[in-house]
């Protein structure tokens, strides 16, 4: 039995020269556009750390919070997606309060032994510029992994999130104890200068 094979099927598509480049181009585009995203992230990550440090209580909680809202505007930008604050408010809000749950209550109580003279400070700046940290970074990767599967802000749904979150929170602390793990041996030796 000879099998019947007409032209059509034994050859190839034809893809045009055009088509490739397209391709290629949007490749580009994306890893781009990616390691944009990263680098952003972790600018901010540094902001608010930086900020988390301020002894100054209930400051560094808005002062994070207002980091956080302009990384989701630059993300926002960068994707192509509209960006309101109230609703990147409703976001981080969401994130926070709904995914850490405790966690918020935590950084309130942390931000606020900042009140207690000499002592406070030291207790608020030990571990609320990791949380602060972490906390940006999943607030970041959550954005952008939410815009990548074609969403924006309106639709963002926390609850979906939560795993994901929670995993880039993890993630996050540990780039943030870096970070702050450097910034620190940089204030002491501007201390030590000014001494």
């Amino acid at each position: 039995m000879a099998s019947k094979s007409t032209a059509s099927e034994s050859e190839e598509p034809e893809v045009a020269e055009s088509d490739v480049e397209d391709l290629h181009e949007d490749q580009e585009f994306d890893v781009t556009r990616d390691l944009t995203a990263d680098n952003l992230i972790k600018d901010y990550v540094i902001a608010s750390v930086a900020a988390s440090i301020v002894p100054v209580a209930f400051f560094d909680i808005a002062a994070v919070v207002a980091i956080q809202l302009r990384m989701i505007q630059k993300l926002s930008r960068l994707y192509e997606k509209p960006f309101s604050e109230k609703l990147g408010r409703k976001v981080v809000y969401a994130l926070a309060g709904g995914v850490l749950g405790y966690g918020a209550g935590y950084v309130v109580a942390a931000s606020a032994t900042k009140i207690i003279p000499g002592i406070g400070w030291m207790v608020g700046m030990v571990s609320l510029p990791v949380v602060a940290g972490g906390a940006t970074y999943a607030v970041g990767r959550s954005i952008v992994k939410h815009y990548e599967e074609g969403g924006t802000l309106m639709d963002f749904d926390a609850s979906k999130m939560r795993d994901f979150y929670k995993e880039q929170f993890e993630r996050g602390k540990d780039l943030a104890r870096r970070a702050k793990d450097k910034v620190k041996p940089e204030s002491e030796a501007s201390e030590e200068a000014a001494s």
